[in-house]
């Protein structure tokens, strides 16, 4: 076990994981719905996927990354396809005030959540390739081909840094949550909702320049 390099990757997954997307709108939001648990479980989802995409790059699979660029318009097209159904649905979503007192969703609904930040994650192929340009960029501090563990290593501090993001943000979130009203509730789903829509309308926006622009 290496300190120093697990230390780097919790760095790197807290930096992959912590700027505003459409997972941490879907991880908030579900912390106001069901508290650190409900959070906890959307965010899993994200993790797995950090996860996985920290292994591949991690260890090099470039014929992942060859795949990945070879069918970008694709997964482009079903992440904002995906992206623009989630945020209409969120934003049309009403609130009731007895949703406020609820802290238990049921087990599917727990794994719902998670799979749909997993979908989210999985279907940015920027995620994987971001990977894959930061080990690429510090491969001289990384250093993963002297010894065998090294790799894994740097993907165990990844999870432990998304984990420790994600803590962060559920535990912050639930603790305000207080203050909370159905109201507040509704405004911050429709401008959730929107805003993952935007995301998707940007992704399948930028499509349609590199094509018709």
């Amino acid at each position: 076990m290496d300190p120093q390099l697990i230390a780097i990757g919790m760095a790197i997954g807290i930096a992959v994981t912590a700027p505003l997307g459409p997972v941490n709108l879907t991880v908030i939001r579900a912390s106001l719905r069901a508290s650190m648990a409900g959070g906890m479980a959307a965010a899993s989802g994200s993790m797995l996927g950090d996860a996985l995409f920290a292994t591949l790059a991690a260890y090099g699979v470039r014929w992942i990354e060859d795949w990945v660029h070879a069918h970008s318009e694709a997964i482009q097209i079903v992440g904002g396809l995906f992206l623009i159904f989630i945020g209409i649905r969120t934003a049309m979503h009403h609130v009731k005030d007895a949703e406020l007192s609820l802290s238990d969703l049921g087990r599917g609904a727990y794994l719902r959540k998670a799979m749909t930040c997993f979908f989210l994650t999985i279907t940015n192929p920027g995620a994987l390739l971001g990977f894959f340009a930061i080990f690429t960029g510090l491969g001289g501090v990384l250093d993963f081909g002297s010894v065998p563990y090294r790799p894994l290593n740097a993907v165990a501090g990844v999870i432990l840094g998304t984990l420790i993001w994600w803590s962060f943000v559920t535990y912050l979130v639930t603790h305000i949550k207080g203050r909370v009203t159905s109201y507040t509730l509704v405004r911050l789903n429709i401008w959730a909702g929107v805003g993952v829509a935007v995301f998707g309308f940007v992704i399948l926006g930028n499509l349609a320049l590199r094509y018709f622009g």
